[in-house]
């Protein structure tokens, strides 16, 4: 082989300038190289959808913490319903006692009877009006209906206003309108004769 053969020239000269023209450390460089880029490229296709489906993770994670937390509120909102309810349960019998849900006339003449007897006062006529309701007179937004009654005895005149005055403090809530007492022709001077004109409530 001649001395200035260019291969030997290339070699002999650069090679110790330039050592990573060396075969055997470019072919080492190269290697690793290409394996840092296999182990990229592989990587990526790997470890994308492994992150993928962390982030997803993570997503439902915070959006299952939101419903809990939803959750827990409302639980702990019922829980407080609850407890308001189990006290007005107390409360609510002397509520629809003093407003009924129906009329309830019957209940109402029998309520009065009784008043009547323990004042010692008779009762001679009972009578109730047209029911609001019934007479189709339900204004749109309203509660509370009514009806009017009226009430005619005769007794003395302590039990008259003992008899008056207990039918305003009943349970169930009424309003007097009109009462009178006039006397009357008989050999009990104390027989006195009364009228009373009432309105008793009831909410639908």
């Amino acid at each position: 082989m001649q001395a200035n053969d260019p291969k030997d020239i290339l070699k002999n000269k650069y090679s110790l300038t330039l050592p990573y023209f060396n075969k055997e450390r470019t072919q080492k460089f190269l290697g690793i190289v290409l394996t840092l880029i296999a182990l990229s490229f592989f990587g990526f296709f790997a470890i994308n959808p492994t992150i993928s489906t962390i982030l997803k993770l993570r997503k439902e994670l915070s959006d299952n913490q939101f419903v809990y937390e939803q959750l827990e509120t409302k639980i702990r909102n019922l829980s407080e319903l609850r407890k308001q309810y189990a006290n007005l349960q107390i409360d609510l019998p002397i509520l629809t006692n003093a407003i009924p849900t129906q009329p309830d006339v019957h209940l109402l003449f029998a309520q009065i009877q009784t008043i009547a007897q323990q004042s010692n006062v008779k009762v001679r006529k009972l009578q109730n009006f047209e029911v609001e309701v019934l007479n189709n007179n339900k204004a749109p937004g309203k509660q509370y209906y009514s009806y009017s009654f009226s009430i005619t005895g005769v007794g003395a005149l302590e039990n008259i206003y003992n008899f008056a005055s207990t039918l305003t403090n009943m349970q169930r809530i009424n309003n007097i309108e009109v009462f009178g007492i006039n006397s009357i022709a008989t050999q009990d001077i104390q027989s006195l004769e009364f009228n009373i004109r009432g309105i008793a409530f009831f909410k639908e």
